[in-house]
């Protein structure tokens, strides 16, 4: 009785499990709608499969797999696959073609393949998709491409091969891509750039691989081109007439490289009155030491130029002459320790110009020449070892609304100096080692937001009553403060509800000092008080 009472349990549990397992099932491998005729499979396992499920109207899926990869392993056509116009295989865990491929998608526009463990693209997987036109085989194992898999995509315009192991290019591989404008093979093993002809093409990416030997005549093919990425490889030396090969050239990037100069002739082929037509030029990151005057002089529509992070320290006084169009001059990360009178003369169009984590000891009166830079509105200085500012260094700078002069060595600054400076929003002073900040100098900020003058050696501020009057943030900490004189400050900035308090910082948290507790108890405004008190002495102390 008791074993017929078991059995009658068991059954009852599987009668109530089974539906429950076939719902379970079917969810598993069941395609759901995304929108507008767009579907996500998941547990595909086969093209057949996948051909069961397709539907006349859809037009893109995507398959999602846990467990296993996709293959193709059917010997007879699949015609509800022929209507797709997208494929996403990005996330099927791998992919397995057999001799038709993708045949059967012969509607098919968009294909990714990233992701999917290939390691060849072989003539015989492509045909049949002729009308696709955006292909992704990136972060795979290819490590060749042939004229023979590519003609099969006549109609493509977009190709990413980047992430992959491609160390061998077929000589004109891309030629009867009539069409073809992007191609993208990032990351990849090649050590010569053996493109060959096509002639549609605008942007070409070879950045990250091993090209060590470069010359522009590799590109003849490639009259149309724009965009030209050589990061990260190893060249030492550009050949020259760069526009004699690429006419259309508008970006060069050749950051990130061994490269030691950069040469004039290297910009020779350009015709016509308007010169080369080069829009951005970025060789940060090599090993650049000198710029020579007239070096980019060809360049008068360049609005980019990327320098830094080189080894600069000597830079010719006419070296930018010609750069008339030029927006973004950046020239950080370098060893220039001396900047030549009228070195800037000439970029009126200039709207920023990075000099931090140089070694510039001196601001002259004619750095920025005579002439008004009316676009320059932000200039960093940052991390330098500036000693001295001439009152009339940013006398053509009246435009400027970021002046960042942080880390440096300043123990004063003129009125004169920042009189021009009207506009000025975001002025950083901090680490430096000023004493005293003027009041005629602090009534000139009428429309500065951001003011840092955090450590310094500042033991007050003059009376601040309606200067300042649009300052929303402030850095104070890390001063010698008298603390009679932080607690006028503070309490004006809580008025004005100007935010001050930096953290998490050490300084508001009670690990170090605010003030200094000075004999009387009013705020000394005097600096020669300050230092007959012995003040500054009195916080290096503790």
């Amino acid at each position: 009785m008791f074993e017929v009472q078991k059995m009658q349990q068991q059954l009852f549990v599987l009668l109530l499990l089974l539906p429950l397992r076939q719902v379970l099932s079917k969810d598993v491998q069941e395609c759901q709608l995304l929108q507008h005729s767009n579907y996500i499979c998941r547990e595909i396992e086969s093209f057949k499969q996948l051909n069961e499920r397709v539907q006349s109207n859809w037009q893109s899926v995507r398959i999602v797999n846990e467990h296993r990869g996709i293959e193709n392993d059917a010997t007879t056509p699949l015609p509800k696959l022929a209507e797709l116009r997208s494929l996403d295989l990005s996330d099927s865990k791998g992919l397995t073609l057999s001799e038709n491929g993708f045949r059967d998608f012969e509607a098919l526009e968009q294909l990714n393949i990233t992701y999917c463990q290939l390691d060849k693209l072989q003539a015989k997987h492509l045909q049949g998709i002729v009308q696709l036109r955006n292909l992704d085989a990136s972060f795979n194992d290819i490590q060749e491409i042939s004229r023979n898999a590519m003609e099969q995509l006549p109609n493509l315009v977009y190709a990413n091969l980047s992430n992959n192991l491609i160390a061998s290019v077929e000589l004109h591989a891309f030629k009867d891509l009539k069409h073809l404008q992007f191609l993208d093979m990032t990351t990849n093993e090649q050590g010569n750039v053996t493109i060959g002809d096509c002639p549609s093409l605008l942007y070409l990416s070879i950045s990250n691989n091993n090209v060590r030997d470069f010359a522009w005549c590799h590109l003849r093919g490639l009259p149309k081109l724009r965009e030209l990425h050589l990061h990260s490889n190893w060249l030492e030396v550009l050949d020259t007439a760069l526009f004699e090969t690429l006419p259309e050239l508008r970006v060069l990037n050749v950051s990130n490289n061994n490269i030691y100069a950069v040469s004039p002739e290297l910009f020779t082929g350009a015709s016509g009155e308007q010169g080369a037509p080069l829009l951005l030029l970025d060789y940060s990151s090599n090993n650049v030491r000198v710029l020579p005057d007239l070096v980019f002089s060809r360049l008068n529509r360049l609005e980019t130029l990327n320098l830094w992070s080189n080894q600069l320290s000597e830079i010719g006084s006419k070296a930018f002459v010609g750069l008339k169009a030029l927006r973004s001059l950046r020239l950080q990360g370098n060893k220039i320790s001396r900047l030549p009178d009228n070195v800037f003369a000439n970029l009126n169009n200039l709207e920023r110009l990075d000099l931090s984590r140089n070694t510039i000891r001196e601001i002259g009166s004619m750095v920025f020449g005579e002439t008004l830079f009316r676009r320059l509105t932000q200039l960093d200085l940052s991390v330098n070892s500036i000693e001295v500012l001439h009152p009339l260094a940013f006398a053509s700078l009246p435009f400027l609304q970021s002046l960042k002069l942080k880390s440096n060595k300043l123990t004063h600054l003129d009125v004169r100096m920042f009189a021009p400076l009207r506009r000025l929003q975001v002025l950083t002073l901090s680490e430096n080692w000023l004493p005293e900040i003027e009041s005629d100098v602090l009534t000139l900020f009428e429309q500065l937001l951001s003011l840092e003058i955090n450590n310094n050696r500042l033991t007050f501020l003059p009376a601040l009553n309606a200067t300042l009057s649009q300052l929303r943030r402030i850095s104070v900490e890390g001063n010698p403060w008298q603390c009679a004189c932080l607690d006028e400050l503070t309490s004006w900035l809580d008025t004005r509800k100007v935010a001050y308090a930096n953290a998490p910082n050490a300084y508001f948290s009670g690990q170090k000092p605010l003030c200094v507790v000075t004999p009387v108890a009013h705020c000394i405004r005097d600096l020669v008080a300050v230092r007959a008190h012995s003040i500054i002495e009195s916080y290096d102390k503790i």
